[in-house]
């Protein structure tokens, strides 16, 4: 038996429109800021949020020659 509710987790990854790629890069403090409800928006972070958030703070390639291993 799994400590982990992978359904539920899986089913909010997709509400939120995160690919299951990505879904398994995201660390636990992304997916708690992702999925818990901020006491002054009183709800969990929105497609929006995310996508603003995104368009703020986009990812950035690392040339495979600079990965320290």
């Amino acid at each position: 038996m799994s400590l982990l509710p992978w359904a539920r987790l899986l089913y909010q990854a997709g509400s939120l429109g995160i690919a299951p790629s990505a879904f398994w890069q995201v660390s636990v403090a992304e997916w708690r800021a992702l999925v818990t409800p901020d006491p002054a928006l009183g709800q969990g972070m929105s497609r929006a949020n995310l996508n603003q958030l995104a368009l703020r703070f986009p990812d950035e390639e690392v040339p495979l020659d600079d990965v320290n291993e």
